[in-house]
């Protein structure tokens, strides 16, 4: 009996692992798919984010912090962008399934609430990194190298990692496309374009200095600038630290929500 059993288990997660690599894939192809609305899109704002502040400013905004104004905003536009895209894949992907009636049949399926998020998760990542890759490509030749290519990657890891996860839980919270649109519109896009993206803090007055470092996004952008410049203002370290504690909480929340079946059953 016990060998059954353990049969059994191990034939209930190879399915659960197939489903969960299904699902996955189904989110990854309709990133790809849908390319010219999720991938062009980021990667051309933020082309013109670059030609603006690093092109047509370049003779007012020369350097900041040291180093060219236009390698100093590439390492916040690369946060912004994954941090966005992947928020914005997988709240409109939950959001979508709820509203036309087919997140059902994925609840009634064998993967547990982990498989779930996994799965949802894999189409925010891709559209986000895939994005920033693409933006950064276009922006090597301009911008330089990395200085530090394994800080670079942690963490816009951690950010996709963090905002792909919070992408989910506003997809079950929302069921309106108002309620939708309001968490991205309203709090994602500010924090991250007051997150240090296109300033040093050092240059800033109060309040504006103390409410930058109030901005959480801040320290992604910093860890990531610390990582493509060498500069940074505060501790990367710590940064990196408290960014990884947040995608722990962030993501485990999301598992017990989806374990719940929250705003998702009727």
């Amino acid at each position: 009996m016990a060998t059954v059993a353990a049969a059994a288990g191990r034939d209930l997660r190879v399915v659960q692992r197939r489903a969960m690599w299904a699902l996955a894939g189904r989110e990854m192809r309709r990133v790809l798919s849908l390319w010219t609305q999720t991938l062009l899109p980021p990667v051309l704002t933020g082309a013109i984010f670059l030609a603006v502040f690093g092109g047509a400013l370049a003779n007012h905004l020369r350097t900041a912090a040291g180093v060219d104004y236009l390698r100093f905003i590439l390492p916040g536009l690369l946060v912004m962008t994954v941090a966005g895209q992947a928020f914005a894949n997988n709240a409109t992907s939950l959001f979508q399934a709820k509203n036309e009636g087919y997140v059902e049949d994925v609840l009634s399926s064998p993967m547990r609430a982990w498989h779930l998020l996994v799965a949802y998760m894999a189409g925010g990542l891709m559209r986000g990194w895939l994005a920033a890759l693409a933006l950064w490509l276009a922006a090597w030749p301009f911008a330089g190298g990395v200085e530090h290519p394994v800080l670079t990657v942690a963490a816009l890891l951690l950010t996709g990692l963090i905002f792909a996860a919070l992408g989910v839980i506003t997809g079950m919270w929302a069921d309106t496309f108002d309620q939708h649109a309001f968490i991205g519109n309203v709090l994602v896009t500010p924090l991250a374009l007051v997150a240090g993206v296109f300033y040093a803090t050092d240059r800033l007055g109060q309040p504006w200095q103390t409410l930058t470092h109030l901005d959480p996004i801040y320290y992604l952008v910093d860890a990531t600038r610390h990582g493509y410049t060498g500069v940074h203002e505060t501790s990367t370290w710590a940064a990196l630290a408290v960014a990884l504690a947040v995608s722990a909480g962030v993501f485990a929340l999301a598992v017990a929500l989806l374990d719940r079946g929250w705003r998702l059953k009727p």
